[in-house]
């Protein structure tokens, strides 16, 4: 009778666990979408506009770290819109760190993130975020307004994870939206960095 009770138990617990994985599956995915800009128009000559003023971008990192993108002229920069939430957001911003790691001088990662949360809430759960996937090089700070509002340089921000290439000259080379595997991510990079690397 005892060994039935245990493995009621450990069954009750089981499904508990499960229900709270299968809640928290949803919020992340509730928070995986950046609501679209009501102004954004979806015709292929709009998105195929290249908006060719400089990215000047300043924002506050975790750690006490101010980016400011227009003092970064002559090195090559990813800017990342993720949710936290989401497991391919934890993916990129790990394949993001690695470069950022592996091309120190040459290369800026800023992870944007896009979740929901009031701004103390938001605070606390990058600086977690920061640690659990380990990001040393690469910055991560809140999206600013006016990136999300899609009135930068960057574009609209509809759909998270968008990556953004930024050229040496301060410009948006590229945009990829959706995850990017480590292969995709150093072809993107490969020609914005000086010769011989």
């Amino acid at each position: 009778m005892k060994t039935t009770t245990g493995f009621v138990a450990a069954a009750v617990r089981g499904s508990a666990a499960r229900a709270l994985l299968g809640s928290l599956l949803v919020a992340g995915c509730a928070h995986r979408a950046v609501a679209p800009s009501p102004t954004a128009t979806t015709t292929p000559a709009a998105a195929a506009a290249v908006d060719l003023r400089d990215v000047t971008l300043a924002v506050d990192a975790v750690g006490h770290r101010r980016v400011d993108l227009a003092a970064l002229r002559g090195r090559a920069i990813l800017v990342a819109a993720l949710s936290t939430n989401d497991l391919g957001g934890h993916a990129l911003s790990r394949n993001l760190e690695r470069l950022a790691t592996a091309h120190g001088d040459d290369l800026v990662v800023l992870i944007l993130a896009t979740d929901g949360y009031d701004a103390p809430t938001l605070q606390v759960a990058l600086e977690v975020f920061a640690d659990v996937v380990g990001l040393r090089h690469a910055a991560v700070a809140p999206i600013p307004a006016d990136v999300r509002a899609g009135s930068t340089p960057i574009g609209e921000v509809g759909l998270a994870p968008l990556v953004v290439l930024i050229n040496r000259a301060g410009r948006v080379a590229r945009r990829l939206e959706g995850y990017q595997t480590m292969a995709a991510l150093e072809a993107l990079i490969a020609p914005a960095l000086p010769p011989g690397h």
